[in-house]
């Protein structure tokens, strides 16, 4: 398994995943958005290296939903999650944060490893962010460490 990446969480860390999770359950600006807009978010952006990870669902007015897997370069998991927050708060979307962890992504060896847990906001089912994983990988090994 790959090393810790990153400082684990401090107190700004907690309330910024906090605030993060009540904003995506708050109202929906006049914006409000159909399910279409839904596709317009990649199910799988992980970027290549080891880090930091959270699954996101996005959830249209109509109730209809889409998990969103992100990886990205941040010191904590609420740092990964801000940007995919606010655009789907933009586009009218609200959303649930059930975890995050760590994702390494070996493009030499052609495999996705997804292990660990957000002191932040949690521990997802890593099983739903490997398929999404894979689905978007397909020619990779996806494996998971819980």
């Amino acid at each position: 398994m790959a090393e810790e990446v990153g400082p684990t969480t401090n107190a700004a860390d907690q309330e910024k995943a906090s605030g993060l999770r009540d904003a995506g359950a708050g109202p929906v600006g006049a914006a409000s958005a159909d399910a279409k807009v839904l596709e317009r978010f990649q199910a799988c952006d992980v970027a290549s290296g080891v880090f930091k990870y959270v699954q996101v669902h996005a959830i249209a007015p109509d109730g209809t939903r889409k998990v969103i897997v992100r990886s990205a370069p941040g010191s904590y998991h609420a740092d990964v999650a801000e940007l995919l927050c606010q655009a789907l708060r933009d586009k009218g979307l609200q959303y649930e944060i059930p975890g995050g962890g760590r994702i390494r992504r070996d493009d030499e060896a052609k495999e996705i490893e997804i292990y660990g847990h957000s002191k932040g906001f949690g521990m997802p089912d890593h099983s739903i962010s490997a398929a999404i994983c894979r689905a978007s990988f397909p020619d990779y090994k996806a494996q998971l460490h819980i």
